[in-house]
């Protein structure tokens, strides 16, 4: 659905990352973090990768 690079920047576009199973990087500041992969779920205020809690407001969500 998504193509590489592709910014989640909305919570329709990660719910349809989540739905599709899409493996996607976290980035803060402009840096990748260590952490890629599925996204397991979402609030209304973060991201949860491999167990990991990223605040939407403060991270980028690109399709790998």
């Amino acid at each position: 659905m998504f193509k590489p690079g592709f910014i989640l920047s909305t919570d329709a576009h990660i719910a349809a990352a989540i739905h599709e199973r899409t493996t996607i990087t976290a980035w803060i500041e402009g840096k990748l973090t260590e952490d890629s992969g599925m996204i397991e779920s979402q609030n209304e205020a973060t991201v949860k990768i491999n167990g990991v809690n990223y605040v939407k407001a403060e991270c980028e969500f690109r399709v790998k």
